[in-house]
């Protein structure tokens, strides 16, 4: 659990409702919305952007604030590299997962049941594979600018640290701008997406070196 949680915690990102003008309601056709999402990032060969995170804490005043780059290519390759306030880099590339902390690698190896949970959600996520996974139950909301999936983890151990996840799409261009954690704890963390460039060309240094 406590690798679960030092790992994936660093994958979150929320939203405050109020970030929204208007308010979400049942979709009409969560099926298309679906289907039209799963086309979106299946033609998605490659994706680079920045992001900015805030996480609310139960026992903080203020939202802890980090930002960073954000990699990911086809077939599971992804950078997630915190570069503020202090540089924190997952990397994930086949069946390995390394970790950079404080100046130091931390060799995952050839994934195990953990590792391997953890990286088949975090490529879930982004690459549309969490509508086929049965570690979620799916609700589909809409207003009139954005899709916002909502995923119930059913997986025990999910189950023991988040309530839900919830990931709002443009309904402009489909592309994910948002990503939701809201933990068993009620701690919420929130990052937004920005300055994305999709199905560019990625360097093979980025997932090769830490």
């Amino acid at each position: 659990m406590k690798l679960f949680k030092i790992y994936f915690i660093l994958f979150l990102s929320i939203f405050s409702g109020t970030l929204f003008a208007q308010e979400f309601k049942p979709a009409a056709n969560p099926d298309k919305i679906l289907a039209d999402l799963r086309k979106s990032s299946l033609a998605t060969s490659s994706i680079q952007a920045d992001f900015r995170e805030e996480k609310f804490l139960s026992f903080l005043k203020e939202p802890e604030k980090s930002s960073g780059v954000f990699y990911y290519k086809k077939e599971d390759q992804m950078r997630w590299e915190q570069q503020m306030p202090f540089k924190y880099i997952i990397l994930i590339k086949g069946e390995k997962l390394r970790v950079l902390d404080a100046g130091k690698e931390k060799n995952l190896g050839s994934a195990g049941k953990m590792a391997g949970q953890i990286k088949q959600v975090m490529l879930g996520l982004v690459n549309g594979d969490f509508q086929q996974s049965k570690a979620f139950t799916q609700v589909c909301m809409e207003n009139a600018d954005h899709y916002q999936v909502i995923l119930t983890p059913t997986n025990k151990r999910m189950r023991n640290v988040y309530t839900k996840i919830n990931l709002v799409f443009l309904r402009n261009n489909l592309r994910l701008k948002e990503l939701t954690f809201f933990e068993k704890g009620g701690d919420k963390s929130i990052m937004k997406f920005q300055n994305e460039k999709f199905n560019q060309p990625i360097a093979e240094t980025v997932f090769n070196n830490l």
